[in-house]
């Protein structure tokens, strides 16, 4: 006896796959380990930053490691109005986005507090840097 798919299950499985693919066109191409943050109403190229950092951090020679805590990501400033990356870096950009993180150092246990700058263009990463913010936290 042949298998015969019958028309409702048919297009009840092209219904699915067309929904797959509706949804996968609309969403950007956002790892798993931060889809958490989408639900937070971070805006995309936010997401897309923090993300692109970690990838950064794994092949920087100075920093292994790099955390950007969710609070500094939801207070992230984004800049519409800046046309390039930095002086030192003169890439084009729609939004440089800029959050506060901390880095650890290879071979050092101790952590530091940088400041991070991502470039986005066309809703792509374009451009990090990470700056160590060496001002001393002044308790009153």
């Amino acid at each position: 006896m042949k298998n015969i798919l019958s028309p409702a299950l048919c297009a009840l499985a092209l219904s699915a796959s067309m929904f797959q693919l509706v949804a996968a066109q609309e969403a950007p191409d956002m790892p798993e380990d931060y889809a958490y943050l989408t639900k937070l109403r971070v805006p995309d190229a936010v997401v897309q930053c923090v993300a692109a950092f970690d990838r950064w951090v794994e092949n920087a020679p100075k920093y292994d490691t790099l955390i950007v805590p969710d609070r500094r990501v939801l207070a992230a400033k984004i800049d519409d109005d800046t046309a390039i990356f930095s002086v030192g870096n003169p890439i084009p950009v729609d939004k440089v986005i800029v959050m506060r993180a901390f880095a650890k150092s290879r071979g050092k246990a101790q952590w530091t507090r940088v400041d991070s700058r991502c470039g986005v263009r066309d809703g792509q990463v374009v451009g990090v840097s990470l700056t160590p913010n060496l001002k001393p936290k002044i308790v009153r």
